[in-house]
């Protein structure tokens, strides 16, 4: 079943508690959607913050595979991943 369907089945039907579980799912989903037009907004924009010499240093970065590790930054920091 679409979501469309979802939320019509529910505005037709009282809210019925085994109704609750499906506006919690369709909550979670649009919740993700409007994070991810957020990301997407940010990631438009990106042109207008990072300069063409700083993207293309990125871009070296992310090729080599030069990613710091997080457990290494946690233990190098005296953090314990149960604290964050």
């Amino acid at each position: 079943m679409t979501l469309e369907k979802k939320i019509e089945q529910i505005l037709k039907d009282e809210l019925r508690p085994e109704n609750i579980k499906t506006i919690i799912d369709m909550a979670e989903f649009l919740k993700f959607k409007e994070t991810q037009d957020k990301w997407n907004e940010i990631n438009e924009q990106e042109h207008e913050y990072i300069t063409e010499e700083e993207r293309l240093q990125l871009e070296k970065i992310k090729l080599k595979g030069e990613f710091i590790d997080q457990d290494d930054i946690l233990k190098e920091l005296k953090v314990n991943k149960n604290e964050i």
